[in-house]
């Protein structure tokens, strides 16, 4: 019951984060990327403070972040500038191109993430993923190929921002795991945050127009649940990726791609062709295929780590 509850509730909030901001996004309405991607950091910031006002247990490393607070900006900054570009540049696209096929276009993250934890030494270079992997790309090409309404702006934009993404992704893992640090989610966001507002507010300064004014005095209130609905799914993620297991995880990733491109084309009219139906089956089988060989290579950690000795033989001093 839980596993449903949360799964669920991570579904809705994302599918209806994406559907919305390109609601939002549309030229009658506020198609500023970088003003509406620095609301969302700004109220992220403000409820993440908020939220630490109210319940610092939430946040059980926040000790340590502020005890290693050189360290960790030196992984933060440039985290969130990264951050900051992927978000910029994947609202941007809503103008160009359909929800669903950014979608088709983010089911290739996997394997951008794989390519550059290899390339600079992270993980292990393997042909069985790569194998694995090559199964996302076909399909990830197949329904690209199958666009009906393809705009090259629209793709350049999406690429860009995913690139920045995984970049973002793998910082972000070495900060929560593989570093001293090892922060939990939400401390992670509560400094994320605020490092992916200041080079948004000065972009903002510099191609400052008299017409978001006038656009966000008209459409605030959308602004403000639009960007509040992005800070639930940030805590939504942080409840998931706690209480839910891997096989869980990988399971609700899959259904909530679906979602959203069925939404895509529900509520917005965006036209599927039937070639990328069949590259996006592929890709959800390639998917679920990378998420089971991760599954497995977690179990076998587990293995390893439970099959060491709790205390190691001490060895006598050697005489000299």
């Amino acid at each position: 019951a839980e596993a449903a509850i949360i799964g669920g509730s991570y579904i809705v909030v994302s599918a209806s984060l994406i559907t919305f901001n390109k609601y939002i996004m549309d030229k009658d309405r506020f198609p500023y990327a970088k003003a509406m991607t620095a609301i969302h950091m700004s109220v992220t910031s403000a409820m993440s403070l908020l939220l630490y006002t109210i319940a610092p247990k939430l946040y059980p490393t926040m000790g340590k972040a502020k005890e290693n607070w050189q360290t960790l900006l030196k992984y933060i900054l440039p985290l969130g500038v990264l951050f900051a570009i992927a978000l910029y540049c994947s609202n941007r696209a809503y103008l160009y191109s359909s929800v669903a096929f950014l979608q088709f276009c983010k089911e290739g993250n996997v394997a951008l993430v794989f390519a550059i934890s290899c390339f600079i030494g992270l993980q292990t270079f393997s042909w069985r993923k790569v194998s694995i992997l090559a199964v996302v790309i076909s399909g990830c090409s197949i329904c690209a190929d199958g666009e009906i309404n393809f705009a090259w702006m629209g793709f350049i934009l999406q690429i860009t921002s995913q690139f920045a993404e995984c970049s973002k992704n793998i910082i972000g893992e070495v900060v929560m795991s593989g570093t001293d640090l090892k922060l939990d989610v939400l401390t992670f966001v509560l400094f994320q945050a605020p490092c992916s507002l200041v080079p948004l507010l000065i972009s903002v300064a510099v191609t400052w127009q008299p017409a978001i004014w006038v656009a966000f005095q008209a459409h605030w209130p959308l602004l403000l649940l639009n960007a509040l609905n992005a800070f639930a799914l940030n805590l939504l993620i942080a409840t998931t990726l706690k209480r839910l297991s891997a096989v869980a995880f990988v399971i609700i990733g899959i259904l909530k791609d679906s979602v959203i491109v069925a939404a895509s084309s529900f509520i917005f009219g965006d036209p599927i062709s039937h070639l990328q139906k069949i590259g996006f089956a592929v890709t959800v089988c390639g998917i679920g295929m990378w998420g089971h060989l991760k599954i497995q290579e977690q179990a076998e950690k587990e293995k390893l780590r439970e099959s060491e000795p709790l205390f190691k033989e001490q060895l006598p001093p050697q005489k000299v």
